[in-house]
């Protein structure tokens, strides 16, 4: 008998089981401070808010593992659960489709199909996240701004929604995921130019900037491996 398959289609899966080795991968985030009212709206409420300077990202992989090659972005907050401080990755867009269901299904990370542009030197990034047309983020990073204390936002806090078959019901879980044997290949302090725009479907724009805290470009590598249910 084979072996049973770790997802859908059976014969010939979308992806393989956890971990994933990512290398070398490229990640430009600009830290802003926004209305700490903003973040509760749309934060589960299952979390806490815990501060108002958030993390807007995008990022290029060339190799995730049996991921492949795919670039997403996303902003991530910081919160807590049940007192234990951390980060929720609140939307987040993703180029292909196995990154896609992956992050969804086993870990609850909320990404949606959507479309990256990036070009990047050893001191400089342009970049821009979209879907379906609308600019969301776009980031435009040159290596040459001071350090700054950035927000805790490991592990992750994410609400992994399973929905039932027989009605419009779902059942909730709780799941924590940390990133293993994580190291920094090269990290760059900058400063920004940043845009938000957005829409009802993917409301990146409620987001209303007071203060760019900081900038930073890295390249590194980790692991994404199995998280845990804890709620």
């Amino acid at each position: 008998m084979s072996q049973q398959a770790y997802t859908l289609p059976q014969r010939a899966p979308l992806y393989e089981a956890p971990p994933f080795n990512y290398e070398a991968f490229s990640k430009v985030s600009v830290f802003c401070r926004v209305d700490e009212a903003a973040i509760r709206a749309a934060l589960p409420l299952q979390f806490d808010v815990r501060g108002d300077v958030i993390e807007f990202f995008i990022m290029d992989v060339p190799a995730g593992g049996s991921l492949g090659s795919y670039a997403e972005g996303g902003i991530v907050v910081p919160m807590s659960y049940q007192g234990r401080p951390g980060g929720h990755v609140l939307y987040e867009i993703v180029t292909n489709d196995d990154s896609m269901a992956v992050g969804r299904e086993v870990w609850g990370y909320p990404k949606k199909m959507g479309e990256v542009e990036w070009t990047a030197t050893d001191s400089a990034v342009s970049a821009k996240l979209s879907r379906r047309g609308t600019s969301l983020i776009e980031i435009d990073f040159k290596a040459d701004g001071p350090s700054f204390e950035k927000p805790l936002l490991h592990p992750r806090f994410q609400t992994r929604i399973i929905p039932s078959p027989e009605s419009a019901a779902a059942e909730t879980q709780v799941i924590e995921n940390a990133l293993g044997a994580s190291t920094t290949i090269r990290q760059a302090f900058g400063t920004a130019n940043i845009k938000v725009g957005g829409n009802a479907s993917d409301p990146f724009s409620d987001f209303q900037i007071r203060e760019i805290v900081g900038a930073e470009m890295v390249v590194a590598n980790f692991v994404l491996a199995f998280g845990k249910i804890v709620g």
